[in-house]
């Protein structure tokens, strides 16, 4: 389930997130973890500040919509087996 961000969402606040990218312009979508895009930006940078940072890899367009999402262990997981 994907978390929708708020104009003062920082990266630092989803360390352990997935950044779920997709392009406005052709749809093109990417997932990447927090930690690669913190690499970038840096982690006390307001998500919505680097918008107009982020390129589609696959068009070039600059509009791109950004969500976090937390990953899922599977059923019957467990953490001491």
């Amino acid at each position: 389930m994907a978390i929708q961000l708020t104009p003062k969402t920082r990266l630092a606040d989803h360390r352990e997130g997935l950044i779920l990218l997709s392009c406005k312009e052709c749809l093109h979508e990417r997932e990447m973890p927090a930690a690669a895009l913190a690499r970038i930006i840096g982690w006390e940078t307001r998500i919505v500040t680097a918008l107009p940072r982020l390129r589609c890899s696959a068009c070039g367009a600059h509009r791109a919509h950004v969500s976090v999402a937390y990953p899922r262990r599977p059923r019957g997981w467990s953490k001491h087996p």
